[in-house]
């Protein structure tokens, strides 16, 4: 007899492969550029503050 802690539950697959992303974003690829954008403009702005309060 198996716990019921080690049954592994089933995810959900998506209908298509764009379920889940916000209105303005068309692909998945798309949505990673944008993450990995705003991070790079965080880090500039971060960067040039610091040498700006120094």
């Amino acid at each position: 007899m198996k716990d019921a802690e080690s049954i592994p539950t089933p995810t959900p697959t998506p209908e298509n492969e764009c379920e889940g992303l916000p209105p303005f974003v068309e692909s998945w690829s798309q949505m990673y550029m944008i993450v990995v954008g705003t991070l790079f403009l965080l880090m500039g702005v971060f960067y040039a503050m610091m040498q700006y309060f120094d």
